[in-house]
C-alpha cells in the first residue's frame, strides 16, 4: 500500500515563502534607528585587527539589509576612549561611505575608557530621535536600536556611574528601543544586567585576535536582526561561538620533573631522594622504642598482690612465666591406647 500525498498547506506558508504572485512578507520596520557606541580605549589593542573589520562589514551589512528588507535605516557611530567622537549622526545608510582602511583609523586604540557618560548620551540621542520621528510620522513603524561594544571597566566618567548608565538603558528599553551589549574581559551577561540590558541580549566575546572577530560578527548580526523585525536575542550556540570555552584537556599535561631526565627547574636544585622531605631527630636503631620487658602498669613491689586487687589495680604480669606452670620433669608417664 503506498503512501497518499499530503495536499494540506501550511496555514503560514504564504508568510514565509516568497513565491511568483505572492505578495506577503513578514512585517518589518519602515524606519530604523541604529546607533553604535564602540569602545577604542588603549586596551582594544589585544582584539587585532578585529574592530576595524567588524565596523566596516556592519555598515555593509547595513547598507544590504536595508536593501533586501526596504527598511529606510538612519545610522550614528561614535566612538570612545578619554573622550567621545560622533563620525555619522542619523546619516542614511547609503550615504555613509567608509573604506576599510578608513574603519581601523575609526577605532585605532589610544587613551582611557569613557565608558557610562557616552552610552547616557548616545542613548539620549537615540530616544530623542525615535520620538521626533515617530510624532511626525504616527503612521510609519519606527525602531530604535542601540549597540554598545567594550573591553573593560569605565575609568573616565565621573561623577556618572554605572547606576546612572542603568537609569538611561532602562529608560530606553521602556520606551521600546532594542539595547544590544557585547563585552570582553568580563562576564558580558552579569555586566549587561548590572548596566541596565537584557541578559538575552547581552554577550560576552573574547578579545583575542584569533577569536574576537566572531563575537563582533554575532553582535552585529542580532542589531540586523532587530532592524528586520526579527529577534535579536543570543542562543546559546552563539555564545559558544563568540567565546568559546576551553577544556583543561585542549592543552597537553606538563611530565614531572625528574632528575633522571634533567626536567628539574634552574632556579630550584633538584630533590635528593635520600634526605626526607622533613627534618626529624636522629634514631638510634639499637634502642628499642619500648622496653617489653616491662609491664605496661608500672609494678607496686611493696604492695602485697591481693591489696592490688582490692584497689583496682592488677599485678604485673611476669612474662616470663607460662600462663600453666608444667609438670616436674622425670615425673612424665607415657600413655598408649591400651
Amino acid at each position: 500500500m503506498s503512501a497518499r500525498p499530503i495536499t494540506k498547506k501550511l496555514s503560514c506558508i504564504d508568510a514565509v515563502k516568497r513565491r511568483r504572485g505572492n505578495t506577503a512578507r513578514p512585517a518589518v520596520p519602515s524606519i530604523a534607528f541604529v546607533r553604535s557606541c564602540r569602545d577604542r580605549s588603549g586596551s582594544m589593542s589585544s582584539y587585532g585587527r578585529a574592530p576595524g573589520d567588524s565596523l566596516y562589514s556592519s555598515i555593509e551589512d547595513h547598507k544590504k539589509n536595508s536593501k533586501d528588507n526596504n527598511v529606510k535605516v538612519y545610522y550614528s557611530l561614535t566612538t570612545f576612549d578619554t573622550t567621545a567622537e560622533t563620525h555619522y549622526d542619523n546619516e542614511d545608510i547609503h550615504a555613509v561611505q567608509m573604506t576599510l582602511a578608513e574603519a581601523h583609523e575609526t577605532v585605532a586604540p589610544r587613551s582611557m575608557t569613557r565608558l557610562y557618560a557616552t552610552a547616557i548620551e548616545e542613548l539620549a540621542k537615540l530616544r530623542r530621535s525615535v520620538k521626533e520621528f515617530t510624532a511626525a510620522n504616527p503612521a510609519k513603524q519606527v525602531v530604535g536600536v542601540f549597540e554598545l561594544h567594550t573591553d573593560g571597566q569605565d575609568n573616565e566618567s565621573a561623577p556618572f556611574t554605572s547606576q546612572d548608565l542603568n537609569s538611561a538603558v532602562k529608560a530606553a528599553r521602556d520606551e521600546g528601543i532594542t539595547c544590544i551589549f557585547a563585552g570582553a574581559n568580563q562576564d558580558a551577561v552579569t555586566v549587561g544586567v548590572q548596566y541596565g540590558f537584557d541578559r538575552d541580549l547581552s554577550l560576552t566575546t573574547d578579545s583575542t585576535p584569533q577569536n574576537a572577530s566572531a563575537g563582533l560578527r554575532m553582535a552585529s548580526a542580532a542589531v540586523m536582526r532587530a532592524v528586520s523585525g526579527a529577534a535579536p536575542q543570543f542562543t546559546q550556540a552563539m555564545r559558544q561561538c563568540s567565546a568559546p570555552v576551553h577544556s583543561f584537556n585542549d592543552s597537553p599535561p606538563t611530565p614531572p620533573h625528574s632528575p633522571s631526565t634533567g626536567g628539574a627547574s634552574k632556579s630550584q636544585p633538584a630533590l635528593n631522594l635520600r634526605q626526607p622531605a622533613m627534618p626529624h631527630p636522629a634514631v638510634n636503631l639499637r634502642q628499642p622504642a619500648v622496653n617489653l620487658r616491662q609491664p605496661a602498669i608500672p609494678p607496686y613491689p611493696h604492695i602485697p598482690p591481693a591489696a592490688l586487687l582490692a584497689l583496682g589495680h592488677p599485678p604485673a604480669v611476669n612474662l616470663r612465666q607460662p600462663a600453666l606452670t608444667p609438670p616436674p620433669i622425670g615425673r612424665l608417664v607415657r600413655q598408649t591406647n591400651q
